[in-house]
């Protein structure tokens, strides 16, 4: 019988120690505690020792460390890397291919044209003389070499 009454009483006990308590000021500045907060006045929770309360946020748990990328990552990476800068070299050859095309055109121009002119301020033709357009031939060779080069470096 005796451990049946203990039983009771333990197990009483036991609810009321994991009950939430609050604390507040009434009207007269009075500290007052109970299982319920007053309507319209600020009631902090109170911690318990011995007590973690469900309400209360878990303690901010340490960042985890970044985890180091598996072999078969770095070989994706590596693969992805190899394949774009492919992708770039080909573009860029292929832009190289383009400006090589313009420049032999416009060299071809200034090698078969008889009158070379340019355009004024005004749309009105101001013809080359003989020294101006040997100028821009030698510079179009110029970029010719430039551009058509297996190097292409400035």
């Amino acid at each position: 019988m005796k451990r049946i009454l203990l039983c009771a009483v333990l197990l009483g006990w036991s609810t009321m120690a994991c009950a939430v308590v609050y604390k507040w000021l009434d009207a007269k500045g009075i500290v007052q505690y109970g299982d319920t907060p007053p309507d319209g006045a600020h009631a902090t929770i109170v911690r318990l020792l011995g007590t973690d309360h469900p309400d209360s946020p878990p303690p901010a748990a340490a960042a985890p460390a970044p985890a180091t990328p598996s072999l078969g990552d770095q070989v994706l990476a590596a693969r992805k890397r190899r394949e774009l800068q492919q992708s770039v070299n080909a573009d860029v050859a292929a832009a190289r291919k383009q400006q090589c095309a313009a420049a032999q055109a416009h060299y071809q121009q200034l090698i078969n044209g008889r009158h070379m002119y340019t355009l004024g301020p005004n749309g009105q033709r101001d013809y080359l003389s003989s020294s101006q357009i040997d100028a821009a031939r030698l510079n179009a060779k110029r970029q010719i070499d430039k551009l058509c080069s297996g190097g292409g470096s400035s």
